[in-house]
């Protein structure tokens, strides 16, 4: 799976799933009132650090960052 997802995506296993993690998170920062840590559990990681610097690399800013866009913008 991680050579064809590599050969046909451009990114490896673990960018795949983190990525379609993050979008995750992004819908639970903007539709819930769950904390950071929370939504990163729910989501699959196993702590807050990892979890943001997951989110960070695929979304380009922190889930708090994020979170408070997404408020503003309302």
């Amino acid at each position: 799976i991680s050579e064809t997802l590599s050969q046909q995506l451009g990114m490896n296993f673990f960018d795949f799933v983190n990525k379609h993690r993050a979008e995750e998170a992004k819908r639970l920062l903007s539709e819930t009132e769950l904390s950071i840590l929370d939504i990163g559990l729910e989501v699959g990681f196993n702590s807050r650090s990892t979890f943001n610097s997951a989110f960070k690399k695929h979304v380009g800013s922190p889930p708090s960052v994020y979170r408070n866009s997404v408020r503003l913008a309302a």
